[in-house]
Formats: structure tokens, sequence, C-alpha cells
């Protein structure tokens, strides 16, 4: 999936998320930037279905329905913050797969813009948009390496692929991709050595190209354990203040004692990142709901930042 598409139906999703009314295509047109690039009707239409029909594929479950009781002409679209949260779920490997890429896909920094102007838009056509019935989207980790789409299309498909990697040409079944330090990594069986091993994807020195037929072999249980062995992503660990019942971008905060001030209306909570510089951008996405405590440097370079962003 290309990064423009993940975008967009990110978008989507935010989009009929954060309205309790229904949102006709046509609005929906003029919020998401793709749609609006589309002068042809029917092509706009052909997208809009491709992408809605994804998300149901993903397990999103999107209503149709009408803003008008008295109406029979279903012509609107939302989704149902209590039906989509509700557990449990059931998935299947390969819409597994697929959320677990796109979660980590979609963790890049201009997504967070993307996400401001489909709320912008939002308000601007009069859909009262809601924050607090979206979930949390973490800006992260882009995907720049030329052969990401082709192997993440592969882990979708359980489809083998081929590539060259240091001087031969390589046969893997993917399981999985994984990044590290900023870098993706392909982890699967190597099926000329018999063994699973990780690739990494700027270290290609030949397209990968899918070989064999879709759902050619099983995904086992047991990968994310094997997933491991690779080297452990590094951590940037920081204090912060979070303002209470605000949503933010850190999953799993652990609540700490601080003996400093704390904001009236904030708690304290230690928070971790793969790098500082995706902790700061966290920090200055969240802002006004997210204060930096601790440690000095990493609070002064997010002031830097803010006071930056302000001129």
């Amino acid at each position: 999936m290309s990064q423009r598409k993940s975008e967009r139906l990110m978008n989507l999703l935010i989009a009929l998320l954060s309205t309790r009314r229904y949102l006709t295509k046509q609005e929906l047109r003029g919020i998401i930037e793709d749609y609006r690039a589309k002068t042809d009707e029917a092509a706009f239409s052909r997208m809009f279905e491709r992408d809605k029909d994804e998300l149901r594929e993903l397990g999103v479950d999107i209503e149709t329905g009408s803003n008008d009781p008295f109406s029979e002409e279903f012509d609107g679209y939302r989704i149902n913050r209590a039906q989509f949260e509700l557990p449990p779920l059931s998935f299947t490997p390969a819409e597994l797969a697929a959320l677990g890429l796109a979660g980590q896909v979609w963790q890049d920094t201009v997504a967070a813009d993307h996400t401001a102007q489909a709320f912008e838009a939002l308000r601007a056509g009069g859909a009262a948009p809601d924050p607090s019935l979206v979930p949390t989207v973490a800006p992260q980790v882009a995907a720049r390496e030329p052969d990401f789409e082709a192997v993440y299309d592969a882990v979708l498909a359980r489809q083998q692929i081929r590539f060259g990697y240091g001087g031969s040409f390589r046969r893997l079944q993917p399981w999985k991709l994984l990044q590290r330090r900023g870098r993706w990594y392909v982890f699967g069986f190597d099926t000329d050595r018999g063994a699973d091993r990780f690739f990494k994807l700027s270290r290609f020195t030949d397209r990968a190209v899918p070989t064999g037929k879709p759902a050619a072999f099983t995904v086992p249980d047991d990968v994310d354990e094997r997933a491991k062995r690779l080297e452990p992503a590094l951590e940037t660990t920081a204090i912060l203040a979070l303002r209470d019942g605000a949503s933010h971008a850190w999953r799993d905060p652990q609540p700490v004692e601080w003996e400093g001030p704390v904001p009236a209306g904030y708690s304290p909570f230690q928070v971790t990142a793969a790098r500082q510089s995706e902790l700061i951008d966290d920090v200055v996405a969240a802002s006004p709901d997210a204060v930096v405590l601790d440690p000095p440097e990493l609070r002064q370079q997010a002031i830097h930042r803010l006071e930056e962003a302000a001129r």
C-alpha cells in the first residue's frame, strides 16, 4: 500500500469516526484531498467505493443511513464508535497483518497534517467533528524504501518474493515487516537456506517481485516471538504532564510520582519512543495537551520547536 493511499484511508476513517451524523459521498469528497482531485465523478465514485470496501475488509463496520428520519434514501455513511471498539473482534490472518502494517505505515509525521486538515474540512462543512471519538494515531515512522510496497503486498497476500541481496538472489516467504532505528526489515522463511531470516529493505540490490500464488504459505503462530531476535529498537524515555481526559499518541503511558510542579488538570506519566526526535514530534503534535517535565534537554527542544511554530 502506498503512503498516499494509506493517508487517504486514514482520513476517511477519521472523517467517519469523528461525527455522529451521516456524511454523504459529496461531503466526504470535499473533505478528503484525493477525492477532491478527481474531477471525473465516475473516477471519484470508484475510488471511494474501493476505499470503503477496503476498510470493511479490515473489519471496520461502516453504517449507511440518512440524517432525515423521514427519508427512505440512505445516502450517508458513518462509523458507530461503540461498534468500532466492541470486543471481541475476529480477524483473518490477512486482516491482522493489514491492521498491524497499516498501524506502522500510517505512523508518519505527514499524517498529523492530514488529520488536522480533515478536521478543518469537517468543521467547514458543518459536520461538527468530535476529536474524542477518534482513536489515537501516533505519527512515527515513514516507509521510503523502494521495495516497501512490493514486500507489504506480499506479506498481506502470503505470497513468496524474489529479490537481490548480498550479491545473490533470495527467495523468501515473507511473514512480517519490522521497523528498527527508522529502517524496515522483512522477516520470513528463506526457502533456499531452509531457515527464517531477516532482510533489510534498504540493502535490496534487485527489486522484490512476487513469485507463485497468493496464500501459498502459513505464517507460524510464534512469529512475534521469533522476530524478537532482531536487534531491539533504541528507546527514549521522558516524563510528561498529560492533560486529564485528553487523547494522545502514547499507548501505554505509565503513571509516575513527580516531585516538581505539574500544571492544574494534568497528571505525570512516563512515556517511551523509538527516537528522541519522534517523542518531540508527538509532544508538539499533542500541544497543549502534553508538556515535557523531564529530561531538561528534551523539554528545551520541545519548547524551541513550539516557539518556532508560533513565529
